[in-house]
């Protein structure tokens, strides 16, 4: 993968208007999925660099530290 392209574009619609950013990170992109969401955003979803499209709680579900953490306390 090109260094210059982010793995992750989050993308909602906002006040009737599509809105996308991309972030490098997991945990960024997670972040500003939050936002947009708590600003009452629609259709908050991010996408990875492979492609695939999840909505923020099945993101947030698989995210390297969420899955430690659900398995230390399982």
């Amino acid at each position: 993968m090109s260094e210059n392209i982010p793995p992750f574009t989050i993308s909602a619609i906002g006040k009737g208007i599509l809105r996308t950013v991309k972030r490098r990170n997991a945990y960024s992109a997670m972040c500003m999925a939050d936002h947009w969401s708590e600003l009452g955003y629609d259709k908050v979803q991010i996408a990875d660099g492979t492609g695939i499209v999840r909505n923020r709680d099945e993101f947030r579900a698989n995210l390297p530290l969420v899955k430690r953490l659900e398995g230390v306390m399982n």
